[in-house]
């Protein structure tokens, strides 16, 4: 028999060196622990908040981008100025395309008006261009008015050009004036939601008088609206692409709800408020006779000498025999515009007196509304 020792399993004992290498691969039990139980420790400080000691400020910096925006804050200052500037240089260059436009009109007058029809289309382009580089969109917009006028021909075509030629000259030598009608007609604009900012009119709206135009890019529908309280307000709706604007009320209908008006003189540019149910229009009180309308047309035109189409309304009228005419109680006449309206009026009245409202536009009559004396107004064209 071996005389080497057999172990209780059987096997042959391991050898020293063996035994050696198992120890050292093995690590002791007491120094694992102590090994996880320090690793434990420090991440634990790691996770716990650190207390500053008194009197010392960490404070973490704020991140300007999510500060809130405040009246005194660097970002509000910074803004405030940039719009400053804006609005300098703005008026700067509306200023340099005052200047050109009256050198144009200098030009035109020295020319002489029976000149302009035998002007090409280049030569407009360029004076158009000009204001509208000028950011001037209003006088662009007054400018191609005229074109389109001398373009058109007809009867009157020189008196209109003549009309439109002194009112630029007007605008030329009242641009420097910080009234919000020349701004307006300048090309200042103010818009919707800041109409909306200001005072509200609460009042019973009735739009009688109605425009629509298209000048190839953007169609417009213009409503004239009476106020119970507040008289005569217009209403300003435009849409491009060939869309069709909705006028701001609806047409011939009463509505109860609050208006809020544009800067400017009368009759006030409108946006729409707070607008209740509409309902059937109750009788509409007009003027006595042509005199005291046209009377409220001169004082409307010493706030806006620009204005051009005034709503004007007169009790009691009546028709000539031939319709050309619409004379009042105490004979004096206006001349009526030939149109669907004027026919709707000759059927509906059968040659009896009635009330009358419609656009002025110093040579002319454009019907918009009749109704019987005393009754309710009735839309017609």
């Amino acid at each position: 028999m071996d005389a080497r020792a057999v172990t209780p399993a059987g096997r042959a004992p391991r050898s020293a060196a063996a035994t050696r290498r198992s120890a050292e691969d093995r690590p002791a039990t007491g120094q694992a622990e102590q090994d996880r139980d320090q690793a434990a420790a420090g991440r634990s400080a790691e996770d716990r908040p650190t207390i500053d000691p008194p009197g010392e400020d960490h404070t973490r910096p704020v991140d300007e981008r999510t500060r809130p925006i405040t009246a005194d804050s660097p970002e509000a200052v910074r803004r405030a100025r940039a719009r400053e500037k804006t609005a300098r240089e703005r008026a700067e260059a509306v200023r340099g395309g005052v200047r050109a436009l009256a050198d144009w009109l200098a030009d035109v007058a020295d020319a002489g008006i029976a000149g302009l029809p035998a002007r090409d289309a280049a030569w407009w382009h360029a004076i158009t261009a000009r204001m509208v580089d000028a950011q001037a969109k209003g006088l662009a917009s007054a400018v191609e008015e005229l074109r389109s006028l001398v373009a058109a021909g007809g009867r009157t075509w020189a008196h209109d050009a003549a009309d439109r030629l002194g009112g630029l000259h007007l605008l030329t030598r009242s641009a420097e004036a910080d009234a919000p009608v020349v701004r307006r007609r300048l090309g200042y604009a103010v818009t919707e939601e800041e109409a909306r900012a200001g005072e509200g009119w609460t009042d019973r709206w009735l739009p009688l008088l109605r425009l629509d135009t298209d000048d190839g890019l953007v169609r417009t529908v213009r409503q004239w609206v009476w106020g119970r309280a507040h008289g005569w307000v217009v209403a300003i709706r435009h849409a491009g692409g060939g869309a069709r604007p909705e006028p701001l009320l609806p047409h011939g209908v009463e509505v109860t709800g609050v208006l809020h008006p544009y800067p400017g003189v009368a009759p006030r540019r409108v946006a729409a408020g707070e607008l209740g149910e509409g309902g059937l229009p109750g009788p509409l009180p007009a003027p006595p006779d042509w005199r005291t309308a046209l009377a409220d047309v001169a004082d409307v035109l010493r706030g806006d000498p620009w204005q051009r189409l005034h709503p004007v309304g007169c009790a009691s009228a009546r028709l000539t025999a031939d319709t050309r005419r619409l004379v009042d109680g105490t004979g004096r006449a206006l001349p009526v515009r030939a149109d669907l309206a004027l026919d709707q009026a000759v059927a509906l009245t059968a040659g009896d007196p009635f009330d009358a409202w419609g656009l002025w536009n110093g040579r002319e009559l454009a019907l918009g509304a009749i109704a019987a004396p005393g009754e309710p107004p009735e839309v017609v064209g």
